[in-house]
This record gives C-alpha cells, sequence and structure tokens, in this order.
C-alpha cells in the first residue's frame, strides 16, 4: 500500500515542474493596512476624483510604443489665429516699456564751473559802492559804442535807485535830463521813423493841426495838405542866420498814384511850370538846440481827374538813412 503511494507522487512532483501554471494553492491574504486607515485614504481617493483636473498639462504620454499623442492647447479656443510680429521701433516700443518724450532743450545745462557775473552787474555793483574808476576798467570788455551808452546809463540807475521819485520832483527832472543826453547819442544809430501821417487842413506847428474830415473826398484843383512827422532825426551843430547852433535836416521824395497804379504828374516846387512823377524837395530847421519835434507839410494840387488815388513819402536824413511811409489813400469827385 505504501509502495503504491510513493510513484503516486513522485508522479505528481514531476508533473508540477514540467507545468509550472497549472498549479494553484490557494493561500489567505492577510490585509496589512488597518481599517480605519484604509477607509481615509479612501475618502481622500474619492475626493481627489471629484475635483477639476488641472488644466495645464501639456499632453499625455503614450500607452504603447509608436502611439500619437494629441497636443492639448492651454485655452479653450480650438481655433489656432497667428498673431503678427511687430518689430520693435521707437514708434513701437513693447507694452512693458514706457516712453518719455523729450523736448530739445529740456534738459538742465551741465554746469562745469562757477558762473562768472556779467560787466554789466560787476559795473554797477562798483559804481554804486563808490568806485566808478573800477566800473570804466570793468567796461573795456565791451565794444566801444557799448561802452559809451552803459557808461552814460550807470549813474542813471545808480541814482535812480536811491532817489525819490514820488515826492522829489528836481531829482526826476535831473533824471529826465540824463535820459534825454543818452537818447539823443543813440538818433545817430537809430532807424528813422515816420508818425501821424494824415492829410490835414491848417497846421500850426508839430503836432498842431485840424484833420482832414474822413472819407471826404477833394475837388478838382484842390489844394491838399499832407502832414507827418519823422523821428530820430539827428540835430547837427551848425551856425544858423540868426545864431542859431543846431541845424535839423531831412529830403523828402513824394510819388502820387492813380487806381491802376500809375505815377501822376506833380509841379516840381523849384518850378511849378514843369511837372514831374517824383517830387522832391528839402526841410532845414536851424535851432539853439537839438530838436526832437521835427514834422513835414507837403501842399500839392488835387488831380483834376475823378477817381482813387495814393500818395506815398520818404524821408532821407544827410547820412542817407531813409524810410517810406505807408500809401495813404485819398478821393477826388467830380466838380
Amino acid at each position: 500500500m505504501t509502495a503504491h503511494r510513493r510513484p503516486l507522487l513522485l508522479s505528481v512532483a514531476s508533473a508540477a515542474l514540467v507545468c509550472p501554471a497549472c498549479l494553484f494553492i490557494p493561500v489567505q491574504s492577510t490585509p496589512l493596512t488597518p481599517p480605519e486607515v484604509r477607509d481615509k485614504l479612501a475618502a481622500q481617493q474619492k475626493a481627489l476624483a471629484t475635483e477639476t483636473p488641472h488644466k495645464d498639462v501639456f499632453g499625455e504620454l503614450p500607452s504603447r510604443p509608436g502611439e500619437a499623442v494629441a497636443i492639448k492647447s492651454a485655452t479653450k479656443d480650438t481655433t489656432a489665429k497667428s498673431t503678427p510680429i511687430t518689430p520693435l521701433t521707437p514708434e513701437n516700443p513693447p507694452n512693458d516699456v514706457k516712453t518719455i518724450a523729450v523736448q530739445p532743450g529740456s534738459l538742465p545745462p551741465v554746469v562745469t564751473g562757477p558762473v562768472q557775473p556779467s560787466p554789466l552787474l560787476l559795473a554797477v555793483q562798483a559804481y554804486a559802492d563808490g568806485k566808478p574808476n573800477r566800473a570804466i576798467e570793468i567796461l573795456k570788455s565791451l565794444d566801444a559804442p557799448n561802452q559809451e551808452f552803459v557808461l552814460a546809463m550807470v549813474p542813471i540807475l545808480a541814482r535812480g535807485a536811491t532817489a525819490d521819485l514820488a515826492t522829489d520832483p528836481a531829482g526826476v527832472a535831473a533824471l529826465v535830463d540824463q535820459l534825454e543826453t543818452a537818447a539823443t547819442r543813440l538818433e545817430a544809430k537809430a532807424a528813422l521813423r515816420i508818425e501821424n501821417l494824415a492829410f490835414c487842413g491848417k497846421v500850426s506847428g508839430f503836432g498842431r493841426y485840424d484833420l482832414w474830415p474822413e472819407g471826404q473826398p477833394y475837388h478838382p484843383n484842390d489844394q491838399a495838405q499832407l502832414y507827418l512827422e519823422v523821428r530820430n532825426l539827428q540835430s547837427v551843430a551848425a551856425t544858423g542866420p540868426h545864431g542859431e547852433t543846431h541845424l535839423t535836416h531831412a529830403k523828402a521824395f513824394v510819388e502820387i498814384k492813380d487806381a491802376h497804379g500809375v505815377l501822376v504828374k506833380q509841379p516840381d516846387p523849384e518850378d511849378w511850370r514843369r511837372r514831374v512823377d517824383v517830387v522832391k524837395f528839402e526841410k532845414k530847421l536851424y535851432s539853439r538846440g537839438p530838436v526832437h519835434d521835427f514834422h513835414v507839410l507837403y501842399a500839392f494840387p488835387v488831380p483834376t481827374a475823378p477817381g482813387v488815388y495814393t500818395v506815398t513819402v520818404e524821408i532821407r536824413d544827410p547820412a542817407n538813412r531813409k524810410i517810406r511811409s505807408e500809401a495813404k489813400e485819398f478821393r477826388v469827385t467830380g466838380p
């Protein structure tokens, strides 16, 4: 009986070695995780399963070699849109760069050293300190005409800064005399000016005349008078017929044109029988001092033909400085 069982057992063992997959031995497994820990882990896994999956996953791994994986877009819009690339220029800066407009000359100047005060300020300070010779030395750096003008003005400024201009009329008069002297020195270099150009009636002197009514026309062969004042004429030293010491001299050139710009012939002041296109005459005024109020009066016969006319005057001084007036309009009506 025993002998028969041993061969049977050996046969079974040999068959197990040859076919291991056919051998099944049921075993009862014992859980290693305590029940309370297992329940807690299950609850956490369930909570994670209900959460929204992370959206910034770029792709998924393939499940097997050779499988193609679709790339997921990070946005909900599945339509691919191409954005043109704009080159970066001063007119198209990047969004995170702020452009600041800088105007020319807005930056502060670079100071390389202490700023030296002007000669004018130094001269005024020296004169105010009672050092006129020092002021003259300082002003030698200026051109000769500028030196002369500043030397004339510095005493006026120093005196005007301390004078009682409100209640000292004598002091104010002295300042006026000094200012007029300084202005007279500049008149020879200033441009001529024509002021108060007007048609007039009776004239009694500088600034004393009756205006011709505005818009009132002349009649043919009427006598018209044109009044004008000239500024910055220089009075030069000269002996007059009655012992005068100064002479103020001006030359006048007068043109009259019709509505078509054609010159109208006028009587020549030197010979009334002769007609000229441009009238030339001089005015000389002798005086016992410089003259600042100088006027010219031109009287002429009105043209015989009705129409619109203009008259223009050019003034020249002995130094050939000249000034031309505006065209002054007047009208001639029928007889």
